[in-house]
């Protein structure tokens, strides 16, 4: 695999600690701040639908820009609002600039992933494009956590900075090690046709489907980590690491079958494993909080198992979308995360109502569904296995 690729994985790390560096530490955020928890869990709602709007129409504005640039500007925003964040005085604030700095890292996913796909042959996509998503797990096994534990020692606006000095960590690694290939001098304009394509429809249903249905608890795993367990602080950074080696664990069992196996039989097997594993965690709720070692394995096994079940099937979906038209993948791409953030701003919203309205236990359930809902897609729905655009 190219070094390119490693380094291309770290600007998807830091996507994924400055999204969710400071969730371990929602409670003091929302105390400090002066609105409730649930209240506070919008900031990643935001987030989320900032990002699902901006994503395919920045890297569609930027398209006549060369990538590793319009790369390198991302970050160096993100490195900057994060730090303007840290110390902002309202939660008004907070919102304004989450949405910003959505806007600002709506075009680094894309980018990374569409650089690495050129990188490699076809042959290889699907495990380059998964090892630059790895950056996402190990931001939650290593980036999130230390986040966490940051703040806790330092107080939760410590958070945004550490995010801040990440990304600008990451700029002179990219700037020097990630080549600039020939067809980024003149780049294709975007052509917005490809998403008619029953591949891309497909993909996009599926992927926002997995984030629609596990953000519901991933937007309140703080929260929910000490009503199941009683941890706190540091204990809660622990706990989601769980998360960072359940995404490693499925990412690499996905990006396997990725370049072996079809993608519909890949897509309903990992759905429907995906609908049982979300399901557990109403399970876990009805158990009541316990600080047992046992009930803690448990929690942390079932975060674990739901990382693994709801990222292993990014790789085939991501490379899907790449073959659908790889002229076009730095927006096919794009939409990806646009789906994804939407549903990420989809599942916490509906998170907020069902703990608002219901409580925890239920949210399992809900989640279970939404994934049923993406096993029955994919049994009905025939589409050329190659991932091209014949629909059967």
């Amino acid at each position: 695999m190219p070094t390119a690729i490693y380094i291309l994985a770290l600007a998807a790390f830091v996507v994924g600690t400055q999204s969710y560096v400071f969730s371990g530490l929602l409670a003091d955020l929302a105390r400090d701040l002066g609105v409730t928890v649930s209240s506070a869990g919008q900031l990643v709602a935001v987030f989320a639908i900032a990002s699902a709007l901006a994503s395919p129409l920045v890297v569609s504005a930027l398209s006549r820009f060369e990538r590793k640039k319009v790369l390198i500007a991302s970050l160096a925003g993100v490195s900057a609002i994060n730090l303007v964040t840290a110390f902002l005085p309202v939660f008004e604030g907070f919102l304004a600039a989450r949405v910003l700095v959505a806007i600002v890292s709506a075009g680094v996913m894309p980018m990374a992933g569409s650089i690495g796909a050129s990188l490699v042959p076809a042959e290889r996509q699907g495990q380059a494009l998964g090892m630059i998503l790895s950056g996402l797990t190990i931001a939650f096994i290593v980036g999130v956590p230390f986040g966490t534990v940051i703040g806790s020692a330092f107080g939760w606006r410590a958070t945004f900075v550490f995010a801040a000095v990440v990304a600008l960590a990451v700029i002179p690694a990219i700037a020097f090690l990630v080549p600039s290939s020939a067809a980024d001098k003149a780049p294709p304009k975007s052509d917005w046709s490809v998403v008619k394509k029953p591949i891309v429809l497909l993909a996009l249903f599926l992927i926002s489907s997995s984030f629609i249905a596990a953000y519901p608890i991933i937007a309140y795993l703080g929260p929910i980590i000490t009503a199941s367990t009683s941890l706190e602080g540091a204990g809660i950074g622990a706990m989601q690491s769980a998360i960072g080696f359940g995404s490693i664990g499925g990412l690499v069992v996905g990006s396997r079958l990725a370049d072996r196996r079809a993608f519909l039989p890949n897509m309903r097997i990992m759905y429907l494993v995906f609908a049982v594993v979300l399901g557990v965690w109403s399970v876990v709720f009805l158990t009541g909080t316990s600080n047992s070692w046992f009930t803690i394995a448990v929690v942390a096994l079932v975060i674990l198992l739901t990382s693994a079940t709801l990222i292993a099937p990014s790789p085939a979906i991501e490379k899907a979308l790449v073959q659908a038209d790889p002229r076009q993948s730095a927006l096919t791409l794009a939409l990806n995360t646009s789906v994804i953030y939407l549903g990420q701003g989809i599942g916490a919203g509906i998170g907020g109502l069902v703990v608002g309205s219901v409580g925890f236990a239920a949210l399992g359930y809900f989640g279970a569904g939404i994934a049923l809902v993406a096993v029955t897609t994919a049994a009905v729905v025939k589409i050329d296995q190659r991932g091209s655009d014949h629909a059967d």
